[in-house]
C-alpha cells in the first residue's frame, strides 16, 4: 500500500493538529470554502427571533478547536459569549426543523466538489466504508438508549450503536452519513418497566426530518446501510468499492448494493461457511481451509492464499481464503469484482482500517458520542456537527499539511498520500502485526488490528514520554 512505510515521525500518532490548525480564525475564515453562505440561507428558516442561525452553529463548530467540551464550558470560558447564554444554543441543537443530514451532505458535496483542484495519486481507488461503534450514555432517562452488546470486550452497556458511511477518496477519510440504532428490541431494550417510563419522550410531527431519524433507531443497521448507498449513487459520488468486515458481510446484502449500482463492486470479510463449486465439486469454505493443497504465496504481503471464482445463492464471487505468515489465522475475503488479483485486493481491504482510525479521533478530538443530553435530536445535532468539524479539519490538513501556502487549494505533491497520518497508522500497524506473528502461533488479524488502533497510545514505543513541541512535518 505504501511505497515507503515511514513512520519516523511517529509523534503524529498523539492524534493531535499542529496549534495553527486549531485556531478560531481558521474555521471562521474557511467556512465558506465549503459553502456555509448557502447552507446558512436554507436553514436560517429554521430560526426565527433571536440569534442567528450561523452565529450559534459557527461558535459550536469552533468549540473543540478551543478546547472546549461543553456549550457550559463555552459561556464560562468565552466572557464575549456569556451575552448569548446557553438557551438558544440548546433550542438550535433540538430544532426538529432543521434537517440535519443534509446539513452535513451539503459539506460533502462542497468538499467532493473541490477534489479537482487536487492533483490526483496515480491509480486512485474511491471506496465507501461502512461501519459501527459503540456510543455508551450514563443516563438511562436519555431518549431512544438500550441494552448493546460490545462483540470485542464481551460486555453489555447502555446507549447507541453508530453507523457510519465514510467515503475513501484516495487521501482523506470523509464522513458522509450515519445513523443511530438500538438492540435488545425483544427484552424491552434491556430496560426495566420503571427505566422505561422515566425515559424521555419528545413529542415530534411525523412530516419531519427529526422523526424519520428517530424512527431509524429501530431499523435493521442492513437496511439503513443500503439507503445510504442508494443516496450515495443518487449524488453521483464515484464509488470504485464498498468494503465491510464480517459482521455486514452477507450475500443478501450484496445482491441488494448491487442492484442499486452494477458500476460498484464489494469487498468483504467473510464468516459463514457457505458452499461453492471448485473443480465440479461442491465444498465448503471450511473444507477448502482444510485441504492438502499447497496454498499460493504473496511474498510482498506474506500471505499464503487460496483462490477461487464461483457462485454463492447465485452471486458470482471471487473468494480468497488467507492466512497471513505459515502459523496465522485463516480468514474470508470476498468480492463481487472477479478480476481483481490477491495484492489488490489485500491493498483495497486495508482501505478500511481508515475508519477505524476516524472513530478513535472522532471521539478524542471531537468529542464523538460525548452529548448527554436527554433528547434524541440533540444528539443527532452533535454527530452531525461533530462530523462537519472533522471534515474542515481534514480540509486544512490536505490544503497545508505538505504544500507551501501561497494560495488556496494548490496542487499537492504527487505522493502527499505517504505523508497521510491515517496511512502511517497502518503501516505501524502492519509492523507490529507481523512481529506478533513471528511470536504467536494463531493470532486474529482483525481484532489485533481493532485493539491497537482504539488503543495506540498504550505501546509506549509509538509515544514519546517527553513533552514535544510540534515541528514542521516536510
Amino acid at each position: 500500500m505504501l511505497k515507503h512505510e515511514d513512520i519516523s515521525k511517529i509523534q503524529e500518532l498523539s492524534g493531535r493538529f499542529k496549534n495553527i490548525w486549531l485556531s478560531s480564525e481558521y474555521l471562521q475564515a474557511h467556512l465558506n470554502i465549503l459553502g456555509f453562505n448557502k447552507i446558512k440561507k436554507k436553514i436560517s428558516c429554521c430560526k426565527n427571533s433571536g440569534y442567528t442561525f450561523e452565529d450559534l452553529i459557527s461558535k459550536l463548530l469552533l468549540l473543540p478547536l478551543l478546547g472546549i467540551n461543553t456549550i457550559h464550558g463555552m459561556l464560562r470560558d468565552e466572557k464575549d459569549l456569556e451575552q448569548i447564554g446557553k438557551d438558544p444554543y440548546y433550542r438550535i441543537l433540538a430544532n426538529q426543523k432543521v434537517n440535519w443530514r443534509s446539513f452535513l451532505n451539503h459539506f460533502v458535496i462542497q468538499y467532493l466538489s473541490k477534489e479537482k483542484l487536487f492533483t490526483p495519486a496515480k491509480d486512485v481507488v474511491k471506496c465507501l466504508i461502512f461501519d459501527d461503534t459503540d456510543i455508551a450514555k450514563t443516563g438511562k432517562t436519555i431518549e431512544g438508549i438500550s441494552k448493546n452488546y460490545n462483540h470485542v470486550s464481551k460486555t453489555f452497556y447502555f446507549g447507541f450503536k453508530l453507523l457510519v458511511a465514510g467515503y475513501w477518496n484516495g487521501s482523506v477519510f470523509i464522513p458522509i452519513d450515519f445513523s443511530l440504532h438500538r438492540e435488545s428490541k425483544k427484552t424491552k431494550y434491556g430496560l426495566t418497566a420503571k427505566q422505561r417510563k422515566l425515559q424521555k419522550k419528545t413529542p415530534r410531527c411525523s412530516k419531519t426530518a427529526a422523526a424519520k431519524r428517530y424512527q431509524e433507531l429501530n431499523k435493521k443497521k442492513t437496511e439503513l446501510l443500503v439507503q445510504m448507498f442508494f443516496r450515495v449513487v443518487k449524488r453521483k459520488i464515484i464509488v470504485d468499492y464498498i468494503l465491510m468486515d464480517t459482521w455486514f458481510t452477507s450475500i443478501g446484502l450484496l445482491k441488494k448494493l448491487r442492484e442499486k449500482s452494477s458500476s460498484t463492486h464489494i469487498i468483504g470479510m467473510y464468516k459463514y461457511n457457505s458452499k461453492i463449486e471448485v473443480k465440479s465439486k461442491i465444498k465448503t469454505i471450511s473444507e477448502l481451509k482444510k485441504q492438502k493443497k499447497a496454498p499460493k504465496r504473496c511474498r510482498k504481503h506474506k500471505y499464503y492464499y487460496h483462490h477461487y471464482v464461483s457462485e454463492i445463492d447465485g452471486l458470482k464471487v471471487a473468494v480468497f481464503i488467507s492466512k497471513r505468515g505459515t502459523n496465522g489465522k485463516w480468514h474470508t475475503l470476498i468480492t463481487t469484482d472477479t478480476t481483481l488479483s490477491f495484492t489488490k485486493i489485500i491493498e483495497t481491504y486495508r482501505i478500511r482500517w481508515s475508519i477505524e482510525v476516524f472513530f478513535k479521533e472522532a471521539k478524542q478530538l471531537f468529542g464523538l458520542g460525548k452529548c448527554q443530553s436527554t433528547n434524541f435530536d440533540v444528539h443527532i445535532a452533535q454527530i452531525t456537527i461533530t462530523m462537519t468539524q472533522y471534515l474542515l479539519t481534514s480540509i486544512r490538513y490536505r490544503m497545508e499539511a505538505y504544500e507551501t501556502i501561497g494560495g488556496l487549494f494548490k496542487d499537492l505533491k504527487q505522493d502527499y498520500i505517504e505523508n497521510k497520518l491515517n496511512v502511517r497508522i497502518l503501516a505501524v500497524i502492519n509492523l507490529i502485526v507481523s512481529l506478533l506473528e513471528k511470536i504467536i502461533e494463531y493470532i486474529d488479524i482483525e481484532y489485533i488490528t481493532r485493539q491497537i488502533i482504539a488503543n495506540v497510545e498504550d505501546f509506549g514505543f509509538l509515544v514519546k514520554t517527553n513533552s514535544f513541541e510540534y515541528q514542521d512535518l516536510n
